[in-house]
């Protein structure tokens, strides 16, 4: 990648590493402006995207797929009426470790760095989980694809008292995996990948040519209009990779202590292998026609199964890491009494797409479904749901979750009979962790002011990486005298912009300049962000 890192010298030698430790110096410290992101992530840049010479990682091949084959099993459990998990990714078992794979390379001041690549021939992206994953003090793992694309750093702290890791998707069918460990502590770390997950489909939009939004037109954008009184339920809902190559949509819940542990809700149907699992927020598109992508870094690893019954089809987790405040998460308030909703609302991700919002104008019934107490909503009014919106919410008319999807027929085709497992016959399982205090709680924090939700909310990028045209989706709040400023790799200013009072987005366009690395940095009275963008073509 050009750029800052372009200058850098093609091989070791004492002089040219003295050259590489400030080049880089100044690289990780612009890098380390922009808020935390990952899951979670500590920022910085791998040595194998600097110049700086290194040999040629070896490449492990994945076996080819059936796709054909794996398609049909797909459609005949969509026809059967499972909602999920929904399949995207076939899962390879290979057996790869620091110890016996991949190269090893001892930088000038005695550091080490490990790196192998991974490849699934004709996979739209790559997943993988690492089965155990003990990094010291100081050690840093990065995983990276051909675009310059980066998640990491990976530290002990990504996944705190926990030896294992999962690793959201990258696009591309390569991906290079690298570990840096300083010399104090040479030989205590030890990485071992169990799990690569090749997708079949195309989950992170990889070819622009394919289009955002495989799953139906009539579903709605949670940005859009209808999504407005609905801001804070939004902001629970995550989308789920769960056992490496499938998809379900949960929540974040509060509890009765209102101090924001991390419980998540989701449905008893979708669990399998929860410690590695990988929860994505925020994942919505920016503007709510056309559908355009948002961003896929703002995630968490990991997560403790604290109680699951088929009885009403729920599971309750606790993350292992909780949501950065920069997520700007909700904890989604509930109702146990099992009133019957005059309206229920559906927030989720169907078909593994983008984050959309559903409508029943219309009373609820109770009915079973594969065993389980579950409300039963006849028709969806606006929107639908599909594979992949299992374990996503029912909320009724007052905002308060009342149940989690189990499965049912709805499509845009066929838009009737979905049923939610009741969270009032879940309550008594979810009480040891959620607590006793009265029929109904609401979501917390109860408010965000508007100086502290400019705060929490930060900058967004879509898309990202882009050929030159790309939107920014502002924070809410934001007073006089914000600008916009964009910054080469070198901290040259290719661009600048003023925003008006109570812009929400703006669109910018850098198709003049090269492809590299930029930095996009927005001030405003009260508020400063930063955040990387790549220009690719």
């Amino acid at each position: 990648m050009g750029g800052l890192f372009s200058a850098l010298p093609n091989m070791f030698n004492a002089q040219a590493f003295s050259t590489m430790k400030s080049v880089y110096t100044l690289g990780l410290a612009l890098i380390l402006s922009v808020p935390s992101i990952g899951q979670v992530a500590f920022g910085g840049q791998p040595i194998g995207l600097t110049g700086a010479y290194l040999p040629e990682a070896p490449v492990h091949v994945m076996p080819e797929v059936d796709v054909v084959a794996l398609m049909a099993e797909d459609e005949q459990r969509a026809a059967q009426g499972i909602k999920g998990p929904y399949r995207f990714g076939f899962n390879h078992h290979p057996d790869l470790s620091t110890a016996s794979n991949g190269i090893w390379t001892t930088l000038p001041n005695g550091d080490g760095v490990w790196r192998i690549a991974l490849e699934c021939p004709g996979a739209y992206s790559i997943n993988f989980e690492f089965n155990e994953f003990v990094v010291p003090e100081g050690g840093r793992v990065f995983v990276y694809n051909s675009a310059g694309e980066v998640l990491g750093a990976f530290t002990a702290e990504s996944n705190p008292g926990h030896a294992e890791l999962g690793v959201t998707q990258l696009a591309g069918d390569r991906i290079t995996v690298e570990y840096v460990e300083p010399f104090s502590v040479r030989g205590e770390g030890f990485l071992r990948i169990g799990q690569v997950t090749h997708a079949y489909r195309d989950i992170v939009h990889a070819l622009p040519t394919k289009g955002l939004g495989t799953s139906g037109s009539c579903n709605n954008n949670v940005i859009c209009p209808e999504g407005d009184p609905w801001r804070d339920q939004i902001r629970s809902v995550a989308m789920i990779t769960v056992g490496g190559s499938g998809i379900c949509t949960g929540q974040l819940i509060n509890n009765c202590a209102n101090n924001g542990t991390p419980y998540f809700l989701t449905a008893n149907h979708c669990l399998g292998g929860n410690n590695t699992w990988v929860f994505r927020f925020n994942w919505n598109s920016p503007t709510c026609t056309p559908t355009t992508n948002g961003p896929t870094n703002q995630t968490v690893s990991g997560s403790t199964l604290k109680v699951n019954s088929a009885g009403s089809d729920v599971a309750l987790l606790q993350l292992n890491s909780t949501p950065p405040a920069n997520y700007n998460v909700f904890y989604t308030g509930w109702d146990k009494s099992g009133t019957t909703p005059t309206a229920s609302t559906c927030i989720h991700h169907p078909d593994g797409d983008i984050k959309k919002i559903s409508f029943d104008v219309n009373s609820a019934s109770t009915a079973s479904y594969g065993n389980a107490t579950c409300w039963r909503i006849a028709g969806w009014d606006d929107g639908t749901t599909e594979p992949g919106s299992s374990g996503s919410g029912l909320w009724n008319q007052n905002g308060l979750l009342i149940g989690q999807l189990y499965g049912g027929d709805a499509s845009c085709s066929f838009n009737f009979n979905d049923y939610f497992g009741k969270f009032s016959t879940s309550y008594s399982v979810l009480q040891t962790w959620l607590g006793n205090c009265g029929n109904t709680l609401q979501g917390y924090p109860l408010s965000v002011g508007v100086n502290e939700q400019a705060e929490a909310r930060e900058l967004t990028i879509a898309p990202n990486p882009a050929a030159g045209l790309f939107t920014l989706t502002l924070p809410m709040g934001l007073e006089g005298g914000a600008r916009v400023t964009v910054f080469d790799a070198v901290g040259k200013q290719v661009s600048s912009r003023s925003i008006t009072n109570g812009a929400e987005r703006i669109t910018m366009d850098l198709s003049a300049q090269p492809e590299g690395l930029y930095f996009v940095e927005l001030t405003a009275e009260g508020f400063h962000a930063v955040q990387r963008l790549v220009i690719s073509r």
